[in-house]
Order: structure tokens, then sequence, then C-alpha cells
């Protein structure tokens, strides 16, 4: 048996050796089922690019034995159970060795090119940034929204406006700051800080998108509340720090400000009804739909 981990060794340290261009942090929480499908995408997608995938536990479990041995793998010690998607994601960052960032939550998946990610870094190396879309499927695959729209080439803050959906920036990892703990716009906050970095707009890779794959006891759906109490307090925190965004402060809060008032206006529209899954984001889409048809 030590023979064979000796004979193992020398390649295992070469691929070890070859430093990460891309490091793409996954928070996971009971999702033993969903995670080898969020990997397995994550490697199909990074024909040409050197990515590690550093996975978080927040369940106290280790995922190792949900997937097959890769030295692309990178597993945080197990940490607090239920700590948050945010701490579980700042775990992720600590460890993180490649020059640009992205996440990939443990029951979403990429689609795309075989070399999606590598045309996002190339993106991301010339612009600073690079935004990937995002597709929101339901649980049959049928897609729901994709958003930005397929086509669009860039994307600035002005039109992040009307995007309605958390979107995914690949962004230097030297910029990158810690998720702030909220609830459930962490990802949007931390996002919108790398488009403001990169000067208000990024490149849209068309190799690549983001699936996010509605499903039942989702957060986003169990919590929905919570995401007002986010908006809440993110814009608490700009008047409080006119430039914690620099000179797009005054534009971030007008996109928080607008997703709070669509997020408020789709929860009225359940009020008393039987709540749909998925239900914030169809009602986006007929609201979309309507401005379309005007």
């Amino acid at each position: 048996m030590p023979a064979n981990k000796d004979a193992e060794t020398p390649s295992r340290n070469l691929m070890q050796r070859v430093a990460p261009e891309i490091s793409i942090l996954m928070a996971a929480h009971g999702l033993r089922a969903e995670i080898a499908a969020a990997v397995a995408s994550i490697f199909v997608h990074a024909e040409g690019a050197a990515v590690e995938v550093i996975i978080a536990s927040d369940d106290g479990t280790d995922y190792r034995e949900c997937l097959p041995p890769d030295p692309r793998l990178v597993f945080a010690a197990i940490g607090p159970i239920a700590s948050g998607a945010p701490a579980a994601r700042n775990r992720a960052l600590a460890l993180a060795r490649g020059h640009f960032i992205t996440m990939l939550d443990a029951d979403d998946a990429y689609e795309g090119e075989a070399h999606g990610l590598a045309e996002a870094l190339a993106l991301a190396r010339a612009r600073g940034a690079a935004v990937i879309p995002t597709i929101i499927r339901t649980p049959d695959g049928a897609e729901l929204r994709r958003v930005p729209p397929a086509g669009t080439q860039s994307l600035g803050l002005r039109a992040w406006r009307e995007v309605f959906a958390s979107l995914h920036v690949l962004r230097p990892r030297a910029k990158a700051a810690p998720f702030h703990p909220f609830r459930l716009i962490d990802d949007v906050w931390s996002d919108l800080r790398a488009l403001a970095e990169a000067g208000g707009r990024a490149p849209v890779c068309s190799a690549l998108a983001y699936r996010y794959q509605l499903r039942p006891g989702q957060l986003t759906e169990t919590r929905a509340a919570s995401f007002d109490a986010d908006y809440a307090e993110a814009l608490a925190m700009l008047r409080d720090d006119p430039e914690a965004f620099g000179a797009a402060t005054a534009e971030v809060a007008r996109i928080l400000w607008r997703w709070r008032a669509m997020n408020r206006w789709a929860e009225r529209a359940t009020k008393g009804n039987t709540r749909q899954l998925g239900h914030y984001h169809r009602h986006v889409a007929a609201y979309m739909a309507g401005r379309s048809s005007a």
C-alpha cells in the first residue's frame, strides 16, 4: 500500500503545483446529493483554464466522500454548523489561490461551452472583470428567465437595475473583500462591488452561464421576507457611508432600492394565494414580458 502511495505522489504533486487561475467558491449545506453535479459542471467547462474548487461545508459534513478524488478540489476545514452562506464563502475565500474568483452554489451548475471558464478568464483579464450570465431553470429544466438577455455583450450598473436576479462576476482575488453577513444578498452586494471596481461596466461571457436551479426548500423560497430586511440594511449602510462604492454609490443605491420594490411587489402579488415555486422570478418574467410588449 505505501508503495502505491509513493508511486502516485509525483504526478499528484505536479498537478497541485500548477497555480490556479480561477478559484471557485462553493458553500454547501445539506447538499450531498447535489454537489457532485455542481463540481462536475465546473470541470466540464474548464477547458483551457486552471481552476480550483474550494468547498466550504456549513453542515458539519465532510463532502470528500461525495466526490471523486481530484487535485483541483480544496476542502475548507469543517466549521460551525449553519453559520450561513456568507460565513462559508469567507472560509472558502481565505483559501483561494487563483488570480480571479467567482462562486457557484452546490445545488447549481454551469452550462455552455467547454471553454466557457477560459473565455470568462480572458475577458476578466482584459477588462478587470467579467459577468457570467444567469439562467433560472424550473425543476423540469425549462428556462424561466435568462439575464441579461442572450446577445448582451456588456453590462453596466444602470442596466443592472433591470436584472432582478443574482449575477456572478469573475473578479480579481486581490480586490475581493469578505462577504458581508447578509441573510440572502451577500452575493449581490459582492458582485455590485466588483462591477463598481471594474469601472461600472464589464463584458458578458457568451460561452458560459450560471444555471440557477429552482428546487423546493431553497432559502430564497422559504425566507422571502429576509430579502426586504437585507435590502433595508444595505440601503442604510449606503446612507451611512456615501463613499462605500466610490463614485458608484448612488447608482448602487438606486439598484437596491428598485430590487427591493420589485421584491415587495412580488410578495404582495402572492399574498392570500398559493405560492408557486419560483414565484418571484415568475413575477419578474411576467413584468418584463409586459414591458417588452408595451
